[in-house]
């Protein structure tokens, strides 16, 4: 059988089944473009940003953080402005703790979906299931006799159903928990290379306390 008939096989109950598979696509698909190169993009700012930094080239600093689209030239416009003269410890402390959970938010963005769809698509399939049963009784009753044959239609909806949602099911978790593992390892990159950043203003070791996000 192709797809398309096994889609139809599986009766209305697809519909939402395949809806949900589509959202966990484009969620996957949308978080792994997010997540490409964000270590390497950051890294390769922060030793430009250093170089310039600690050639005493302000200027140059300052426009390769307005050119760069990372989460660390955000920071360092950020620490530029509020550190003009000299380190404020304890303002640069909060907007970076402040920006880390930010962006540790940002790593999240769609996840939920992911999880949700692993957790109900299984029972939208048994909803499938269960509309199945019922047709294939229903076929019994009108026709007054039994076999595989007045059943077959009904029993193959609720076994398409099922199956579709069981698939959708597993690769919305996988890729829940490989995404949760990612985002830990961002989220650890971000605080060294947060701590980095702040070595090159000269404020890591006078006070500056991170917080675990």
């Amino acid at each position: 059988m192709s797809i398309w008939a096994l889609i139809k096989a599986g009766g209305w109950v697809m519909v939402p089944i395949i809806a949900l598979s589509v959202v966990a696509w484009a969620v996957c698909v949308e978080r792994l473009w997010s997540f490409r190169g964000w270590r390497e993009k950051n890294r390769e700012f922060l030793l430009s940003f250093q170089n310039h930094w600690l050639r005493g080239d302000r200027d140059s600093a300052t426009k390769l953080c307005e050119r760069a689209d990372v989460v660390l030239a955000e920071l360092a416009r950020e620490l530029l402005i509020l550190m003009p003269d000299e380190p404020l410890n304890d303002r640069v402390r909060l907007r970076v703790d402040r920006r880390r959970v930010e962006q540790a938010a940002q790593f999240r963005r769609g996840l939920w979906l992911l999880g949700t769809i692993g957790s109900a698509t299984p029972f939208v399939g048994l909803f499938g299931t269960v509309i199945g049963i019922i047709k294939a009784f229903q076929s019994m009753a009108e026709s007054g006799a039994g076999g595989f044959t007045v059943v077959a239609a009904g029993i193959s909806e609720a076994l398409v159903a099922t199956a579709g949602g069981i698939i959708v099911a597993v690769i919305a978790v996988f890729f829940y928990n490989y995404f949760q593992v990612r985002v830990g390892q961002l989220q650890f990159q971000l605080k060294l290379l947060t701590e980095e950043l702040l070595e090159v203003f000269g404020v890591a070791g006078s006070g500056v306390k991170s917080a675990d996000v």
